[in-house]
């Protein structure tokens, strides 16, 4: 498939984790998904480790995400569906930047 995409933005969730052992303390996991949001109304997953290869950072910031967004901003991607109905980005970040 193919679409023009909009925007891209970052989701971060946390998730309470279960505790396994007694008396030992528990922390949330965190959660991150990063996608390009279509025209046409499609999320498309991006791979954040095509993200940070191709700006060669190890933290994915706010500012990073705004110039991913725009860099971006309507270009024509190819994606894919998957099992589940989720769609992922066709091939590496970098072919289409």
């Amino acid at each position: 498939m193919r679409g023009k995409v909009k925007y891209v933005k970052r989701s971060v969730w946390f998730v309470e984790a279960q505790e396994s052992i007694p008396n030992h303390d528990t922390h949330a996991i965190r959660h991150t998904c990063t996608y390009a949001v279509l025209y046409n109304g499609d999320n498309v997953d991006i791979d954040e480790d095509d993200i940070r290869d191709y700006y060669g950072c190890r933290n994915l910031t706010a500012n990073r995400i705004a110039e991913l967004s725009e860099n971006l901003h309507n270009v024509y991607i190819e994606y894919s569906e998957d099992w589940d109905g989720d769609y992922y980005l066709y091939g590496e970040l970098c072919d289409y930047l």
